[in-house]
């Protein structure tokens, strides 16, 4: 079963142009962070410019850049959006 937040950030990204999977990580070292991965797509200048436009940062609370991505795929860990967390699991 997929969790509602990641449901709800899947919604967004889509809502906004980007098709792409979401999870984010309640423990471990990555805490606080969405793993967001779009399959077989590029990372791109227009989609740093989409993904920073809508307020995401990379992992460690810098402005997203070209290194971002995970050579050169679009797979990134971002923070941002907490909004779609639910409560319950806080």
């Amino acid at each position: 079963m997929r969790r509602p937040e990641n449901i709800k950030m899947e919604e967004f990204l889509k809502a906004n142009g980007i098709k792409a999977q979401a999870k984010y990580f309640h423990k471990g070292s990555m805490k606080g962070c969405w793993s967001i991965y779009g399959k077989d797509q590029k990372w791109t200048y227009d989609l740093l410019d989409k993904m920073d436009g809508l307020g995401f940062l990379d992992f460690d609370g810098k402005p997203l850049n070209w290194y971002s991505g995970n050579g050169g795929n679009f797979s990134v860990f971002v923070r941002g959006h907490e909004e779609f967390l639910n409560e319950e699991v806080m």
